[in-house]
């Protein structure tokens, strides 16, 4: 995520580490639903144990409910500072209040299938899936927005968008434009964090580490193969992000999972990854710093700068833009490595 944000510019980059403009995927967009994906691995494994340990519910939830407001709280903030590229001290206040964004998409997605998988079980997470998706399909094709009539899927008239013009309007990223962060596209973002529960529960039972590995893998397969069939009447796209995606996106992060799993814990070549190690052990404070740093090597010096003045002129605009969100991941990096010495982590 921080490399691909961290480009000097999205038109001059590689088309895999840009987003998709509307319709499509590219490597960019499976970032943030593999995110969402791994929340909902992580929220059954801390959640199945304290529930085991006889902890009460609702305690459980208020937790759940702290939480959320600290993730969402930490992105309104991070939303509301800019970084300039030329002024110093680098950090300025944006002219409205943003209530969207990665965090707080994020934050909510968390909470609401924390509700669902504390109060319901697993049988309420496969139905949730289900019912959420199936809710979204049925708004996004059969509510008539003014203007458009149902079924319109387009950047400038789609249900998500009329939905977040009524709720927050005001507060998004930009009122003229489709906001992908918004509220009216939660219902199947919240399907992405539940299939990764299922995943968690699959990690946590019995079952051979071997078996789990394969049943994993198969059903990232199936869902992948879903998610495809589905693009034939839905379209994939991130950010409306429909059911197609949704369901896509679970199983390239299924997959995803378990080859990783393989590969690290299987395998003699544990130290090799280290380094995302100490990225994931700080992934909140790694996203923080990112935005806080992301604009400071395009600040001019004495009138020059690292992207125009050297990188442009040394490789290839793409190449050059990889270069600068490298600079911007190897800041990143350093910051994190630092804390992970100290033994500093950032827990919400």
């Amino acid at each position: 995520m921080i490399l691909v944000n961290g480009q000097f510019s999205p038109e001059e980059s590689y088309r895999q580490l840009a987003h998709a403009a509307w319709n499509g995927w590219t490597f960019a967009d499976t970032i943030y639903p593999c995110f969402l994906f791994i929340v909902g691995v992580s929220l059954t494994f801390s959640t199945a144990s304290r529930v085991a340990r006889g902890e009460d519910r609702t305690r459980l939830l208020w937790h759940a409910v702290r939480r959320s407001l600290l993730i969402f709280g930490c992105g309104v903030v991070i939303d509301y500072l800019r970084v300039p590229a030329r002024e110093f001290p680098f950090v300025g206040i944006q002219d409205h209040l943003q209530l969207t964004g990665a965090l707080q998409k994020i934050a909510v997605c968390y909470l609401m299938a924390f509700h669902i998988y504390l109060w319901t079980g697993l049988r309420g997470v496969v139905v949730g899936i289900i019912g959420l998706n199936l809710l979204y399909l049925g708004l996004l094709y059969f509510y008539a927005v003014p203007g458009c009539g149902p079924g319109s899927l387009t950047v400038s008239c789609n249900f998500p968008g009329y939905l977040d013009e009524i709720v927050i309007d005001g507060f998004r990223w930009n009122s003229t434009a489709f906001d992908p962060d918004g509220v009216g596209a939660i219902l199947p973002a919240i399907t992405s964090v539940l299939f990764g529960v299922l995943a968690g529960e699959l990690l946590r039972s019995k079952r051979h580490p071997r078996q789990q590995l394969l049943r994993l893998l198969g059903g990232g397969i199936v869902l992948i193969a879903s998610g495809e069939l589905l693009s034939t009447w839905v379209p994939i796209n991130k950010q409306l992000w429909t059911t197609s995606f949704a369901v896509l996106m679970a199983g390239l992060a299924a997959t995803g999972l378990a080859c990783s799993i393989w590969l690290v814990d299987s395998r003699p070549l544990r130290r090799w990854f280290r380094p995302l190690e100490i990225f994931g052990l700080n992934a909140v404070a790694a996203y923080l710093i990112s935005r806080l740093v992301a604009n400071v090597p395009r600040v001019h010096v004495m009138g020059k700068s690292l992207y125009t003045d050297v990188l442009a002129r040394a490789v290839s605009p793409p190449n050059a833009s990889l270069l600068f969100a490298m600079a911007v991941l190897a800041a990143v990096y350093l910051a994190v490595w630092l804390m992970d010495r100290r033994s500093w982590y950032l827990k919400l």
